[in-house]
């Protein structure tokens, strides 16, 4: 479970999706845990009466989703699709951190990790998931709480997940041993979010503006709390709010709806609801009556700006015009935030958004500056826009473009049945799952006239708090008004307009194999497609460019600005016409670019593909890379390398880049030479626009260019690709040569850096292989790792040093080896608070000689089998994912029937090979070790 402290963090605040999360779920946690075999002190079993199974009773249907009730009280949505070929099953309990008393604080989240430790029947959650190939999580805000499991449709699993979490709704284990250990893994999570200043920042602005809601406290809770809540307190925590009444139940995707619903009546209907009703939060916020100011000091990191400003609860009719004043205020690059701070380069990023929860809450205005900002000026004029002090006036084009986009992302959201239900699931606690539809249709509604009344009712400087990372003369309070009934502003509720309907089709390799189609176009230009009718009619190409030698290319400047500087505009198309062109034609475009190469990504619909491409073309053929987009991204890049000097991962890097560079044999000027701080920013600051102009006008062509389309595909496109793209060629360019790497040993050593005033460190244990991924050992050697560090929290990993010891939030252990050459690694990584670092790398180090010496059991290679063979499978439904598979088997010249000898391969492995591999390729005292922290001296 990680800690998102904020929800939606802000430098992401581009979309309407994220102007939804920036609500209370701001301290969203999320948790994964699995309970040990030993307990003490559990949960006496309730003694509460139990009924009759029922079926649920039906209660109304909108957008594709049906409502139903159990007498018990338990509410069920279901989102059936059947082109689906996965389901989700996502529980949501109406109680957050919101319902914590005093010495409680963390409480709800705690308590969600602990709900993965088992019940009386089922003793080994995290294990019964991977064996069953689930990918499973739990969240928590001041709102709500949730846990959410997604697998390949299977009637059996479906039944086990809907008995587990019946079972776990009132029989969890919540027990002393487990708060012991639990206790120390939740506190590493709180030390991992003391390491990032945003969220530092956040959560002491938070508890400013709240003086007395609990809104103002984080969801993860303060140390000494999450150190000393008593068990006895929690298992009253669980008793109060885990029941029918209180909880709702979703289901999207591929089942049988029928038989889901007789199964929810078997196992959720005998639950009987308690005879007194769930207990709720009565504290009310009173108006502001001055502005506040929070200032917080920490080492690294760079200048930023929070001002949060008080509104309604997310019901009130206000809402969609809040969300639309974020949009326009902080969309690139038309909004005035980013006009404003970011294009003179006075901000690295600048933004606004938020709305309330179930009760009112905060919208934020945020900028985070360059190292050397002037933060005086920054912050006068963040707040006279965010107030609309001389701010200009918005425009009806504006307008236009934020409602267009709202209609898309709302289009987005409906093709995505897995991914609507757990938006909704964010809602429920608001009193209503619709309120998402409601939102969804007044948005397009709100006039200019509306944003200008929400900015002058809430954006006052009496209204304010202000934070910065590093008071009004009178008083003024601002009354938030309350919402009316729900009911009334749903009555008049429409239902949605429907999507196109897709196609079931089963990932494998040969139902892959006999939709793909390959071709070299006359131009040379290899084309290779996969027709699948997606829901919505989705397709999406990519496109692979590779060019040149590696030591040539690598001695070229702005290699990787080319692609950066692409969405700045074409000589057909400025900046905001090209996004607005592709908010049109409901596509998305992403470029990136790196020495040997670029790959672009287009997602469109079938009607929309081949203009999107056409737009695609202009922008990749006629680049303008204007100058003062250059400087902006250079000065970015910068401010990023800058502000991380202090990070725990960049001076782990530095104390061992000289290590590596030695062992290579190489220096500066060599591709595999890692680079320091001052070197990078010393090659940054030497490239030139022209280095980027230069080097496009040199390389840039589709002589060697491979494109893969997936899904709902267009007429004549074959012929639009080549018309396109086919005359684009430099016959001076230098053709690719592929670098194939070659092992090199790097000689096992020890460094420790220290990274001042920082509450998580870290450590990485790193190897060099002759290895490829085409060796003989290598499904036994990914086999091995997986049970050794991989997949969820049964790995050898997290079992010994997360549930059994309680020292990390985090652990694992990764295999890296690729198609061409034999530069394979091992590595292992972990979190962990500064104090336990010896006793941290002793007992991973007792795990790497335990595996050595005993080697894996038959049962847990059978789960490490299932568990990589569902996620290839999960992987191969997307279509993005398959785009991206056809361009690797056709850069290797290989079918659909390498991915399945591939599968098979690794289903063959036996115990004793996968322990041989270990052994083979696994050298104990071959490490590099590397740790960086705040650890004391003596």
């Amino acid at each position: 479970m990680r800690s998102l402290w904020n929800g939606c963090r802000p430098l992401g605040l581009m979309l309407l999706a994220c102007s939804l999360a920036w609500t209370p779920a701001q301290a969203q946690v999320q948790a994964q845990v699995r309970a040990p075999v030993g307990l003490e002190k559990p949960v006496p079993k309730l003694a509460r009466p139990v009924a009759a199974a029922v079926l649920p009773t039906p209660v109304r249907e909108l957008g594709g989703i049906e409502e139903y009730r159990l007498p018990n009280g338990l509410q069920v949505l279901l989102f059936p699709d059947a082109t689906q070929t996965t389901t989700t099953v996502n529980i949501t309990y109406r109680v957050g951190s919101r319902h914590e008393a005093p010495g409680e604080y963390g409480m709800a989240h705690l308590l969600e990790h602990m709900l993965f430790k088992g019940t009386a029947r089922q003793k080994d959650i995290p294990g019964a998931m991977a064996q069953r190939g689930v990918r499973f999580n739990g969240t928590t805000t001041v709102d709500r709480t949730n846990y959410f499991a997604s697998f390949n449709a299977n009637a059996d699993t479906l039944a086990f997940l809907l008995d587990l979490e019946a079972d776990r709704m009132v029989n969890s284990r919540v027990a002393k041993a487990d708060l012991d250990t639990e206790m120390t893994v939740v506190r590493n999570e709180f030390e991992r979010g003391e390491n990032q200043p945003f969220a530092v920042l956040v959560q002491r602005v938070n508890a400013a503006a709240f003086a007395w809601h609990p809104y103002g406290h984080a969801t993860i809770g303060p140390k000494s709390d999450i150190e000393n809540v008593p068990i006895e307190k929690l298992q009253g925590f669980y008793k109060r709010f885990y029941r029918p009444d209180n909880a709702t139940l979703l289901i999207a995707g591929a089942f049988d709806k029928a038989a889901t619903l007789a199964l929810i009546g078997q196992h959720f209907g005998p639950i009987a609801r308690p005879a007194a009703p769930v207990p709720q939060p009565y504290t009310v916020e009173p108006a502001q009556d001055g502005e506040r100011s929070v200032v917080v000091r920490r080492v690294g990191g760079q200048p930023i700006l929070l001002a949060n400003y008080h509104v309604p609860a997310i019901t009130h009719p206000d809402t969609p015009a809040l969300i639309v004043y974020g949009l326009l205020m902080s969309l690139q690059p038309s909004g005035q935030l980013y006009k404003q701070l970011v294009e003179p380069k006075l901000a690295v990023a600048a933004g606004l958004a938020g709305t309330g929860g179930v009760d009112p809450y905060v919208s934020s205005a945020y900028a985070v500056l360059p190292p050397d900002g002037d933060v005086a000026k920054v912050e006068a004029l963040l707040l006279d826009l965010a107030e609309g002090r001389n701010a200009p006036a918005f425009d009806e084009t504006e307008l236009a473009r934020v409602r267009d986009i709202a209609v898309n992302r709302y289009r987005e959201q409906m093709k995505n049945p897995e991914a609507l239900i757990q938006q909704i699931s964010g809602l429920i606690a608001a009193g209503d799952w619709r309120l998402l539809f409601q939102l969804m249709e007044d948005i397009p509604k709100v006039t200019l006239a509306d944003v200008d009344r929400v900015r002058k009712a809430y954006f006052k400087p009496a209204n304010r708090t202000l934070g910065r990372y590093l008071p009004a003369p009178s008083v003024e309070r601002v009354e938030v008004p309350p919402a009316p009934p729900l009911a009334q502003r749903l009555a008049e509720l429409k239902g949605p307009p429907k999507v196109e309907a897709g196609e079931q089709l089963e990932p494998v390799p040969a139902v892959l194999e006999s939709r793909t189609r390959r071709a070299t176009l006359p131009s040379g230009i290899a084309l290779h497609t996969l027709q699948k009718q997606t829901r919505g009619n989705t397709v999406v190409l990519q496109m692979q460019l590779r060019w040149g030698e590696r030591e040539a290319t690598y001695a070229r400047n702005g290699t990787g600005f080319v692609g950066a500087l692409m969405d700045e505009g074409s000589a057909g198309y400025t900046r905001q016409q090209l996004q607005d062109a592709l908010i049109k034609l409901r596509a998305s475009l992403n470029i990136t670019s790196y020495d040997q190469g670029a790959t672009l990504f287009l997602s469109a619909e079938r009607d929309t593909l081949l203009p999107a491409l056409r737009v695609a073309a202009d922008v990749l053929r006629r680049p303008l890379f204007p100058q003062e987009a250059f400087e902006r991204e250079l000065k970015a890049n910068l401010a990023s390398i800058e502000a991380s000097r202090q990070e725990p991962q960049v001076l782990r890097q530095e104390a061992t880049r000289a290590h590596y560079n030695q062992a290579r044999g190489v220096k500066l000027g060599h591709p595999d030479y890692v680079m320091s701080l001052d070197e990078r920013i010393a090659n940054l600051k030497a490239t030139t626009l022209d280095d980027v102009k230069r080097f496009y006008a040199d390389y840039w062509s589709a002589n060697d260019a491979q494109i893969s389309v997936v899904g709902a595909l267009p007429d004549g496109l074959a012929a639009e690709v080549d018309r396109l793209f086919g005359d684009w060629k430099k016959p001076a360019a230098p053709k690719f040569v592929r670098h194939v790497p070659e092992h090199v040993a790097i000689p096992p050593a020890r460094f420790d850096a220290i990274a001042r005033d920082k509450a998580n460190a870290i450590v990485r244990l790193h190897e060099s292989l002759p290895l490829n991924a085409e060796d003989p050992d290598y499904p036994a050697l990914e086999l091995a790792v997986h049970i050794f560090g991989g997949g969820g929290l049964e790995s050898r990993l997290s079992e010994r040093v997360r549930q059994k010891e309680g020292l990390t939030y985090g652990i694992g252990a990764s295999l890296n080896a690729g198609y061409w050459g034999r530069a394979g690694s091992f590595a292992i990584q972990a979190t962990y608070a500064p104090d336990k670092r010896d006793r941290v790398i002793a007992v991973v180090q007792e795990e790497v000689a335990r595996m050595a010496a005993q080697g894996v059991t038959a049962a847990e290679l059978a789960r490490a089998k299932q568990d990589i063979l569902e996620g290839r499978k999960q992987g191969r439904a997307d279509p993005g994912a398959l785009a991206g598979g056809l361009t690797s088997l056709a850069e290797r010249g290989e079918t659909w029937a390498a991915a399945q000898k591939r599968d098979e391969a690794l289903a063959a492995v036996t115990v004793e090979q996968a322990n041989a591999a270990w052994r083979k390729h696994i050298r104990a005292d071959g490490f590099v070790i590397s740790t960086a922290g705040d650890f004391k001296t003596p």
